[in-house]
């Protein structure tokens, strides 16, 4: 992993230059600084009296700076210019008490001028002058120390970067040992292990664990999903292989050959059903399946349905109605699958003689349309499940249905901008609630 040297090496370098930048300009600052403290100092040993430059002898022309008295228009009146440069120097227009610099050759100067106390008609000036180069020799030494110091906290913060980086990569080459050992055997009940020493590493180990944790769901799903279509199938394929092979062996006048081809219809149909839930749900899954844009009229959709669906309900199951307004626009074909399979389930769990109460309207800027039955209801703990592709309340193998009818009831909703609400409770009955957007095309 040579991304983190990569980036602790740029973060030495930026930290270099941007230490270099500012002590550049925080030692250009002092500098100034301390001439122009010097020359404050020295205004208190110069004065004009009586028409005459009085200099005490407290007052010295050369120390780390020079001073000297010069006129307006820069000429010497007291001391001399640093040799080789006096005719830069003594060109230079200095504003009063500001610090210039003044490039002269190969060497800078800082120059300061503060007017000489008592001065009237002829004006003079104290001016400092000060050579850099002489004042950087101060704080080399201190720049030094700042540079090594800065390099021995990098070197250390590189170190530690690649000691936890080797840490890191230990344990994600082991994360991706057990990866490979899953893909290669196949085995999804392998895991990442647990308790990483790094917060990120565990976080993503666990991440993958749950991962894991819902593929071997889903692949359950699918073996329970192909075990139940296999017993779906293979009844109504017996009967009808049954019925076939009754007919060839013996000889059957045409009202019992009629009666064979009913049960082969109704097999065949109910074949058919569970092949085209199938389809419908995978083509909403894979986004397939192009939603038709119509206006939904739900009580014309309620009242086709239930009308359809009255005379296929057993036991005396029968259905009331309390329909009002409620439109949205979607695909009528698959909301009235949504609706059958609704009114289908209520059925289902009624009781003899039961009674099945279907509402429409519209609340709160969506249109609803509500399914209720009084029957057995539904264990709390099984709510949260029953829209899950291929769940069925009801184990046994003789259960109707193939516990599609809500999954793709649910995929439907939800390709709508819609949902399903259940409200139930065990031997009293349950709600289903189908809510849409409110609004017409």
């Amino acid at each position: 992993m040579l991304w983190p040297i990569v980036v602790i090496m740029a973060m030495m370098m930026i930290m270099l230059f941007t230490v270099h930048y500012l002590s550049a300009a925080a030692i250009e600052y002092d500098i100034k600084n301390d001439l122009r403290q010097d020359v404050n100092k020295m205004t208190d040993y110069v004065y004009i009296k009586d028409g005459k430059l009085n200099i005490e002898d407290e007052f010295w022309y050369q120390q780390d700076s020079i001073f000297l008295i010069v006129r307006k228009d820069g000429s010497v009146a007291a001391g001399e210019y640093p040799k080789d440069e006096e005719g830069s120097l003594r060109d230079v227009k200095v504003p009063e008490r500001l610090t210039v610099s003044v490039d002269c050759g190969s060497e800078r100067y800082y120059v300061r001028d503060t007017k000489v106390r008592g001065t009237k008609e002829e004006r003079l000036f104290l001016r400092g002058v000060l050579k850099k180069s002489d004042a950087d020799s101060h704080y080399e030494t201190i720049t030094m120390a700042s540079y090594l110091n800065i390099l021995g906290v990098l070197l250390i913060v590189l170190a530690w970067g690649l000691f936890y980086s080797r840490r890191i990569s230990k344990e994600l080459e082991d994360m991706c040992r057990t990866a490979e050992s899953i893909g290669t055997s196949l085995d999804i009940t392998k895991r990442m292990k647990g308790n990483y020493k790094f917060q990120e590493v565990e976080v993503l180990a666990q991440a993958n664990n749950r991962m894991l944790d819902q593929i071997e769901q889903n692949f359950k799903q699918q073996e329970q999903f192909a075990s139940d279509v296999a017993h779906e199938l293979r009844t109504p394929i017996a009967v009808i292989l049954a019925q076939c092979q009754y007919a060839e062996a013996r000889k059957i006048g045409a009202e019992e050959y009629g009666e064979i081809l009913d049960v082969v219809f109704r097999q065949s149909k109910k074949i058919d059903r569970l092949i085209i839930q199938l389809l419908h749900l995978s083509r909403l899954e894979q986004g397939r399946m192009q939603i038709q844009e119509e206006t939904l009229d739900l009580v014309e959709i309620v009242q086709s349905v239930c009308e359809e669906q009255q005379e296929k309900l057993k036991n005396g199951v029968s259905v009331r109605l309390e329909l009002n307004e409620a439109f949205s626009t979607g695909d009528i074909g698959l909301i009235a699958i949504v609706i059958q399979n609704l009114l289908t389930n209520a059925a289902k769990f009624s009781r003899v003689n039961g009674r099945i109460d279907v509402r429409t309207g519209e609340v709160r800027g969506e249109a609803f349309v509500e399914v209720r039955d009084y029957g057995i209801g539904i264990e709390k703990e099984n709510q949260k499940r029953i829209f899950q592709r291929f769940y069925k309340c009801d184990k046994s193998r003789n259960a109707e249905g193939f516990g599609l009818g809500l999954s793709l009831s649910k995929k439907i909703a939800e390709k709508h901008d819609g949902r399903i609400e259940v409200e139930s409770e065990p031997e009293k009955g349950s709600v289903f609630t189908l809510y849409l957007p409110s609004g017409k095309i």
